[in-house]
C-alpha cells in the first residue's frame, strides 16, 4: 500500500493550469504520452475550439484498469493530483480541477465515488454514450459504474475526493449476504446525498494526512464499510442480511492476535484469516460483538498500552509511539490527545504526582 500527498501549489504560491489557447478549451484523449484531437494526429499541447471537438466524440482507446491509470494521466487534463492512498482494493485520491476541464478513460475493474469538495459545478457524465447534466453542490456526491467506458466535464474551478472501491469486493460482499450477482448491481446517481460515505471517507483521509505510514488496517476497513453500504443502499436487492456477533472463541482469538501485535501493521485479511473468517464479516461480526471497528479497537489498545509504559517506564514518548505502531511522535501525541485528553507527558506527571 502506498501513501503520498503532493503539494497543490507549485513554487511562487500560484496555481498554473496546463497552456490553453482559444476561448474555450475542449477535452483532449491522452494516448501514449501525447494528447490526440479527433483526426488522429498527435499533439503536445492543449488546442482551442477550432482544433478539437467537443468531448463526446473522441474515440476511446485502452487504458490500464486501475485508479492509478487516472492519477497518472490527472494534469493531463487539467487536474492537479493533491493526495494518494493506494491499497490492493481501494483507493483515494484529492483533485484540484481547473475550470472547463473534464476526463475520460475506459473501463475500470473499480467503482468510483466522487465526494464534492469545493466548487459546486455543472457536472455531464457520459457513460457508455447515456450523458446526464446535473450541478453537483458541495457536500454531495457521483457514484460511477464499474467496468465502463465514461467521460466527465465540469464548468468551474473545484476540488474533489475519489474512492475506488474494487468490484471484486462489491461482489464479494453481495455473496456473502447472499445476494445474487445479478441483483447486486448498484445504482449509479450522478448527484446525491450520503453522510455514511462522506463521513468515513473524510475520516479516513483525515487519519491518513496525520500519518506517513498508513494502517492496511484502517483502509481495510474502511473500504469494506463503504461497499457493504453501497450493496445496502444502492443494491437492487436492498438490504442485506441483519449483522451478527462474533462466537466467543472466535472473538477471543481476535482479540488475542490484536494484543500480542499491537506494534504491527496488521491488515484486515491477516486479522479475519486468523478467526477463519472473511474479511467482510469480520468487519461487522466484531463491530456488532465489541461496539467499534477492529481499527479503532487496535487504536484504542495502543493508548492503554502507551498509558501503562508512560506510568511505569521513563521511555522516551518518541520511543512509546514507535513500539506500539504509531508512524511518529506527532501521530501518537494527536491520536492520544484526541482519547484522553491530554498530551502523553502531561499524563505521564499527573501519574507520578
Amino acid at each position: 500500500m502506498t501513501y503520498r500527498e503532493v503539494s497543490s501549489l507549485p513554487e511562487g504560491g500560484k496555481t498554473i493550469w496546463p497552456l490553453r489557447r482559444g476561448a474555450r478549451t475542449s477535452l483532449l484523449q491522452r494516448s501514449n504520452g501525447a494528447y490526440s484531437t479527433y483526426n488522429g494526429r498527435p499533439r503536445n499541447e492543449i488546442v482551442g475550439d477550432e482544433g478539437a471537438r467537443p468531448m463526446t466524440s473522441l474515440p476511446l482507446r485502452s487504458a490500464p484498469r486501475g485508479p492509478e491509470c487516472v492519477a497518472s494521466s490527472a494534469e493531463n487534463f487539467g487536474q492537479r493530483l493533491t493526495f494518494e492512498v493506494s491499497h490492493e482494493d481501494f483507493h483515494l485520491h484529492k483533485y484540484e480541477c481547473a475550470p472547463g476541464g473534464g476526463w475520460e478513460h475506459d473501463a475500470l475493474a473499480f467503482c468510483r465515488i466522487a465526494i464534492q469538495d469545493l466548487g459546486s459545478p455543472k457536472m455531464e457524465r457520459d457513460i457508455e454514450g447515456h450523458r446526464e447534466r446535473q450541478i453537483r453542490p458541495v457536500g454531495k456526491i457521483s457514484i460511477s459504474p464499474s467496468n465502463t467506458s465514461q467521460r466527465w466535464s465540469w464548468d468551474c474551478k473545484m476540488r474533489v475526493t475519489l474512492l475506488f472501491v474494487s468490484q471484486r469486493v462489491i461482489e464479494e460482499i453481495a455473496a456473502e449476504a447472499g445476494i445474487s450477482k445479478r441483483f447486486s448491481q448498484i445504482s449509479t446517481p450522478l448527484v446525491t446525498d450520503d453522510n455514511l460515505i462522506k463521513h468515513t471517507v473524510a475520516e479516513l483521509a483525515a487519519e491518513c494526512a496525520v500519518s506517513s505510514k498508513v494502517s492496511r488496517l484502517l483502509v481495510g476497513t474502511a473500504g469494506r464499510h463503504v461497499a457493504a453500504h453501497l450493496i445496502a443502499r444502492y443494491a437492487q436487492a436492498g438490504q442485506p442480511q441483519r449483522d451478527a456477533g462474533m462466537v466467543e472463541w472466535k472473538l477471543k482469538r481476535a482479540l488475542d492476535f490484536i494484543e500480542q501485535n499491537l506494534g504491527h501493521d496488521i491488515g484486515l485479511d491477516e486479522l479475519a484469516s486468523n478467526s477463519d473468517m472473511t474479511p467482510h464479516y469480520f468487519c461487522r461480526a466484531f463491530r456488532k460483538s465489541v461496539g467499534m471497528p477492529p481499527y479503532r479497537y487496535l487504536v484504542r489498545r495502543r493508548i492503554e498500552r502507551s498509558k501503562e509504559l508512560l506510568a511505569s517506564t521513563d521511555n522516551e514518548v518518541t520511543d512509546i509511539a514507535l513500539e506500539l505502531g504509531f508512524s511518529s511522535h506527532a501521530h501518537f501525541c494527536n491520536t492520544f490527545r484526541s482519547v484522553v485528553d491530554c498530551s502523553p507527558s502531561t499524563f505521564r506527571k499527573v501519574s507520578r504526582s
